[in-house]
């Protein structure tokens, strides 16, 4: 490379020194001595060789980060890839909890017949056999009814008795069971049970006051009697009244009777002032 230089330097003085005009050729006065004339100029030198390529110069510096491009659009999903092979069997899991029963299986087969004994004695007898599964639920029974009977009873017309006359009713309001005769005028009982009866007698002030019994087959088990109260010198109205509770039997029988002569017991067709009534709490 040195050498190379050297000879371009060589090439540019010898042209400079080509191009000098005549006249500036001439030699210059020589103070101290004389010099000869300038010589012919040389002849140019051909190019020199062209060098070979230099060393890759160094890297350059890093440049700055550009900024982040915009995110692009999704590509369309691939199509699926075969299914990879079985995993290993995973660790066992806790037991679940027990499920419902099954159903009933069929009924087992008869267990075989015991074996004959020896002759002249009876033969031992077999095994008993699987128990069979159980049978089909039945139908629900019919429920039982609930037995009942109540009655209530009234008068609509005044009525005076004697001793021992049973006291009549001519309308009714209630008869369940049908266990109250308005041709009698007497309740029977058709079902064994407890029961109550309630009465109520009215009478007018210038009557003779009735006493009335209830009554069960002749027995007297209570009686209501009204009293004579206030100024006689007008007309009006008294009422008492009674309940009772007693145990009946199929066949007894319950009524109102009067308890002396000449009673006097009062109503009217809309007022209802003298009834009989009763039911059945509760059947044995």
């Amino acid at each position: 490379m040195a050498s190379f230089i050297l000879l371009l330097i060589c090439v540019h003085v010898i042209g400079s020194l080509s191009t000098v005009a005549p006249d500036e050729a001439q030699p210059l006065p020589c103070n101290s001595c004389c010099q000869g004339p300038a010589g012919i100029p040389g002849i140019p030198g051909s190019a020199g060789i062209p060098g070979s390529n230099g060393l890759p110069g160094r890297d350059g510096l890093r440049g700055e980060m550009g900024m982040k491009g915009e995110v692009g659009v999704p590509g369309p999903i691939g199509e699926r890839g075969p299914p990879g092979p079985q995993g290993p069997a995973g660790v066992r899991g806790d037991r679940g909890l027990q499920g419902f029963p099954g159903k009933v299986g069929p009924k087992g087969a008869h267990g075989h017949a015991g074996a004959d004994g020896q002759s002249g004695t009876d033969g031992q007898p077999g095994n008993d056999g699987q128990p069979g599964p159980p049978g089909p639920k039945g139908s629900t029974g019919d429920m039982p009814q609930v037995q009942k009977s109540a009655f209530s009873v009234f008068k609509t017309s005044s009525q005076t008795g004697n001793d021992g006359d049973v006291l009549t009713f001519d309308n009714e309001e209630v008869n369940i069971g049908s266990d109250f005769n308005l041709i009698t005028d007497k309740f029977t009982c058709t079902i064994s049970g407890t029961y109550v009866f309630m009465f109520t007698i009215s009478s007018a002030y210038n009557n003779q006051d009735p006493n009335i019994a209830l009554v069960k087959d002749n027995d007297m088990i209570t009686t209501a009697r009204n009293h004579e109260n206030g100024d006689s010198s007008t007309v009006n109205y008294r009422s008492s009244n009674n309940v009772a509770m007693m145990q009946l039997s199929v066949g007894n029988q319950v009524w109102l009777k009067c308890m002396s002569n000449g009673e006097q017991v009062y109503t009217s067709s809309s007022e209802k002032l003298t009834s009989f009534n009763g039911f059945l709490l509760y059947a044995e």
